[in-house]
């Protein structure tokens, strides 16, 4: 009997225990976080920034193996000796991880200014509204947003003062 597929929010627990396990500090970005923040989104990947060390790598590679990703050391340490990302690929589903080694002072900033928030019954480190991509669907999606639905989850997640300066950026765009 084949391996049941895995869900994104399979994908999203194995990437945040695999990294928290091996005490990595991390964020995720993009498609996810703007999920998180209850704006709809289709996505086939969880982005993540992490601030790794060359000798975590053989640990992080065996974690993400471990629950069947085809996860490469090479490729991890490219990607931190070269400033790129590496792409870790789910063989239990289409989704992937990409994993970006922190490198640059734009990375630095958005781990700095990660809000640990409740979604799906987990606590993620998740980047701040005003450093995802939020602003640009928010502006383009204005219409079909259900305003009442995002105040009550930004109140629910203590997030209000972001969503009331991203409604007012969107404001001052228009």
């Amino acid at each position: 009997m084949p391996a049941k597929q895995r869900s994104l929010d399979d994908v999203l627990r194995i990437a945040e225990d695999v990294l928290r396990t091996n005490r990595v500090e991390h964020v995720f970005v993009g498609g996810v976080t703007v999920l998180a923040f209850g704006i709809p989104r289709t996505t086939t990947d969880v982005d993540v920034i992490a601030v790794i060390e060359a000798r975590q790598i053989p640990k992080i590679v065996a974690g993400f193996q471990r629950f069947g990703f085809f996860a490469s050391g090479q490729d991890l340490h490219d990607a931190l000796v070269e400033g790129g990302h590496v792409t870790i690929h789910d063989t239990r589903s289409t989704y992937r991880i990409d994993l970006v080694p922190a490198s640059t002072a734009a990375h630095r900033e958005t781990l700095k200014g990660k809000r640990r928030i409740v979604w799906r019954h987990r606590r993620l480190p998740l980047a701040a509204p005003e450093q995802t991509d939020a602003l640009g669907i928010y502006v383009r999606q204005k219409k079909k947003l259900n305003f009442r639905a995002m105040r009550d989850f930004a109140r629910r997640h203590g997030v209000t003062r972001e969503l009331n300066d991203l409604e007012q950026r969107a404001r001052n765009l228009s």
